[in-house]
């Protein structure tokens, strides 16, 4: 199991957290939760992650509500699968 928390994680264009924990299992999501506190065995992303069909993908820059539903291209934005 993989621990990964970002500033921003969003579950659909109106849903998002922020400092947010997501657990994926063969890249699969399982759980999410706030990061309360410093967690054992989590990765610090920071930008954000976006959730789709169960899986996950890290941006890593913040992004608004507003430039998740536009298409805003950045030419220095990497998107990586987790």
């Amino acid at each position: 199991m993989r621990k990964v928390a970002a500033s921003r994680v969003y579950i659909n264009e109106k849903e998002f957290y922020t400092n947010h924990v997501v657990e994926l299992f063969n890249h699969i999501v399982i759980n999410h939760y706030p990061l309360q506190d410093e967690q054992p065995m989590t990765e610090w992303l920071g930008g954000t992650i976006i959730i789709r069909d169960q899986e996950a993908y890290h941006i890593p820059i913040v992004l608004s509500p507003a430039e998740l539903s536009t298409h805003n291209s950045r030419s220095n934005c990497h998107i990586q699968r987790l």
